[in-house]
């Protein structure tokens, strides 16, 4: 009888480490982000609204829950607009998925990455994107940093 007695606790004990052990979460691949495009929403002397569309591609083998995303955003090295979205999104495992955000952005500093681009001789537009993405299935932030240059030629 004494064994018995103690087997069930025991058994309790083993049955709650193995499943805590199964709810272990997984450390995800950081996603790869891309921008899709930036349009202007508004553009007038008092403010500057861009929309930022970017791309989330899922590399892992399990759903993504993002939560929000935040980024700094430079064009030709310069400081143009600080965006974040907390529009929720699942982007499926091996999959991708759209987010748009809109900012606004400092006459000034539109206007001279725009002076910066139309004094040159080519209708490239180097940018950069740095922030986070927040996932709701692990506890840091993930950062990124994207870096290209968009033809305007095509505009």
């Amino acid at each position: 009888m004494q064994i018995r007695q103690l087997s069930l606790p025991l058994l309790l004990v083993v049955s709650s480490a193995l499943s805590a052990c199964a709810s272990v979460i997984t450390k995800p691949v950081k996603p790869t982000i891309e921008l899709v495009s930036v349009r202007p929403l508004n553009v007038n002397v008092a403010e500057q609204k861009l929309r930022f569309q970017l791309k989330v591609i899922n590399p892992n083998s399990f759903d993504l829950p993002v939560e929000a995303i935040d980024f700094v955003a430079r064009f030709n090295n310069t400081n143009i607009a600080n965006g974040k979205s907390n529009q929720s999104v699942t982007v499926p495992a091996k999959s991708e998925a759209l987010l748009s955000l809109d900012v606004t952005a400092g006459l000034n500093r539109l206007a001279s990455s725009l002076s910066t681009l139309l004094q040159g001789k080519t209708l490239n537009l180097d940018y950069e994107l740095s922030g986070n993405v927040k996932v709701a299935t692990w506890p840091k932030p993930i950062p990124f940093d994207v870096i290209g240059a968009m033809d305007l030629s095509d505009s």
